[in-house]
């Protein structure tokens, strides 16, 4: 222990708690857990702990192997003192794995995932995955963000299992936000199989999608989200339809 360490623990909690709340909490938790106790004990305070973006290590791009280091740190020594806490994660492609497979994460119900190769999603949200049996009644808010360079007419079908694994699995789904990267038309193919499933979800208040056609905006409005309050829509090609919308 420095110097610089004693002088911090002679401060009072309060002084302290000021301090950490204006610094980043993930800077919180990398410098103060397993440093002291007292520190520990004020790092792991609800405040810190109860919404985790792990995507803020690797946005220095030019140091691969120090984020790497910094993430193992947080996947075997800091989550597991504070999984019990997190309600909220922020991940990608570099931590998700690494994540969700050290921790059960009891009261987790937000999860953001950002910038996922197309491979990785699938296999992700397989409806078979151990991710999606642990998690499928307890998360209510998902975000994805589908990054994948090779976008072409190929892509349309993985990403339509994934976002009709997603609708489907999360039976306590309330906040679905479901993007892609890219500006050819790789987004998800038609929806019609989503809507006559008997699982469909009823209890979704707001939706965020981008889908291939004016069809799916439709089909998603045709009376079966009945909660729907919020609905936010990005559709590759509009042409003319002869649908009409069920709003009994």
């Amino acid at each position: 222990m420095n110097d610089s360490t004693v002088n911090l623990v002679a401060l009072c909690d309060e002084m302290l708690l000021t301090i950490f709340n204006k610094l980043n909490n993930i800077d919180v938790l990398y410098s103060f857990i397993g440093v002291d106790q007292k520190l520990d004990r004020l790092a792991r305070d609800i405040t810190f702990t109860q919404s985790i973006d792990l995507v803020t290590i690797s946005s220095n791009e030019h140091n691969h192997s120090r984020n790497n280091s910094i993430l193992d740190r947080f996947c075997f020594d800091i989550l597991p003192r504070i999984q019990r806490n997190i309600q909220c994660l922020t991940l990608d492609s570099l931590s998700i794995d690494r994540v969700l497979r050290i921790g059960n994460y009891p009261k987790l119900h937000k999860l953001t995932l950002v910038n996922l190769p197309l491979e990785m999603a699938s296999r992700i949200f397989n409806g078979k995955s151990s991710f999606i049996n642990t998690f499928k009644h307890q998360i209510s808010h998902i975000t994805v963000t589908i990054n994948q360079d090779d976008i072409a007419e190929h892509t349309r079908k993985p990403c339509t299992d994934i976002f009709t694994t997603i609708f489907i699995m999360f039976t306590n789904l309330n906040y679905l936000h479901f993007g892609w990267n890219g500006d050819c038309p790789g987004s998800p193919g038609s929806l019609n199989d989503i809507v006559s499933s008997t699982c469909y979800p009823s209890n979704i208040i707001h939706l965020n999608v981008r889908v291939n056609s004016f069809n799916d905006c439709l089909y998603l409005l045709n009376g079966y989200l009945s909660q729907l309050h919020t609905f936010i829509v990005q559709v590759d090609v509009i042409y003319n339809t002869s649908m009409t919308i069920n709003n009994t």
